[in-house]
């Protein structure tokens, strides 16, 4: 395997899963790769995930305390995902120059399994503790609301993200890290930051119907 023969490690990067079977196995470092294509729904923490949530989040909220990390492994949830993520790629995403500020903070395996030729990164999402459960399951639903319109907001500021995360009883809050595809990129010139009207019949924005 590529990380094996160059870093020592065992393990495998996009393009090999891509060559093997269009990246539709989960990613090899998921504790329950090996039962798949079965059903299957698990939620895993320990040091790794924390720590790289705890990065993550500190590099913009410095004094802020990482509780509990716990990375989802759902089987039906990643292969919808990467269905589309393969479709995006049919369609032959323009390549932008994104490097969002959470790729400062993401680890080897999990940045090494990101298609950069659609534009795939990490980002945050802050929401209530219901929801996230919910997303957990049966994935986000587009909102209605927000200045660009219907459509589904991630951050990679957790300051930003940290606005629509909603506050426990315990004081805690609740923010995802998530896998996203953005497909085709639209950067908005500077000052303009409601533009879902002007770019809404765009096609290199609706092409990959994100």
């Amino acid at each position: 395997a590529y990380l094996k023969k160059e870093r020592g490690i065992c393990g495998h990067d996009i393009d090999c899963d891509i060559r093997a079977n269009e990246a539709v196995c989960p990613p090899w470092y998921w504790k329950s790769v090996e039962v798949w294509p079965e059903n299957f729904h698990e939620e895993i923490g320990g040091a790794y995930v924390k720590e790289m949530g705890t990065k993550i989040l500190q590099r913009r909220l410095e004094d802020w305390e990482v509780v509990q990390c716990q990375r989802i492994e759902d089987a039906l949830l990643w292969e919808r995902y990467a269905a589309k993520r393969a479709q995006l790629r049919e369609q032959c995403v323009a390549c932008a120059d994104v490097e969002p500020e959470t790729a400062r903070s993401i680890q080897y395996s999990a940045n090494t399994t990101l298609d950069h030729k659609v534009n795939e990164v990490w980002l945050l999402h802050g929401t209530s503790e219901e929801a996230a459960r919910a997303i957990s399951r049966s994935n986000f639903l587009p909102s209605s609301g927000g200045c660009f319109g219907s459509g589904i907001y991630f951050a990679d500021d957790a300051k930003k993200s940290n606005q629509y995360a909603k506050v426990k009883e315990d004081d805690c809050k609740i923010m995802l890290l998530c896998r996203v595809a953005l497909g085709n990129v639209k950067k908005l010139p500077p000052g303009q930051d409601r533009s879902a009207d002007r770019f809404a019949d765009d096609p290199s924005v609706a092409a990959s119907d994100y």
